[in-house]
């Protein structure tokens, strides 16, 4: 009995639940569209992701379609500050959404260089930690190469 448990545990992950890359592989054409919409660098959106959810691979980025961590007010139904979305899709546009809104944005739109505006996202404190948020989501678009 015991086997048997500890065989399907290994091996549910193998079926169950999907990795970074095919998450990335799956959204590619929407983040694509919405990073040409926005013009914010595709490599940002989904460095970032990566970085904050493995790209939607935590259990909480699949329960509340948010793969950016992002917050709102506390939720007394979900029991958590994270914004719930309907679907994925939602939370890459809100993500999107939340970087328009900062100051840099009008001054970087259409730069393509993923690097500055991960520098100057952590220099507006969108990370609390930023050096270390830094080199995660630095790593995070190195690993989708």
């Amino acid at each position: 009995m015991r086997k048997s448990l500890l065989v399907v545990c290994l091996l549910c992950p193998l079926f169950a639940w999907s990795t970074p890359k095919e998450n990335v592989s799956k959204y590619q054409k929407f983040v694509d569209s919405v990073a040409l919409h926005y013009q914010i660098p595709a490599d940002l959106i989904l460095g970032i992701g990566m970085c904050e959810s493995g790209f939607g691979t935590t259990q909480k980025a699949k329960r509340l379609n948010n793969y950016f961590g992002l917050r709102g007010k506390y939720s007394k139904a979900r029991k958590t500050s994270y914004l719930y979305f309907d679907k994925p899709e939602d939370g890459i546009v809100a993500f999107c959404e939340v970087v328009a809104r900062k100051n840099f944005y009008e001054k970087l739109k259409g730069n393509p260089d993923a690097k500055v505006w991960i520098n100057a996202l952590a220099k507006a404190n969108y990370a609390r930690n930023r050096k270390v948020w830094t080199k995660l989501v630095k790593r995070g678009i190195a690993s989708l190469k």
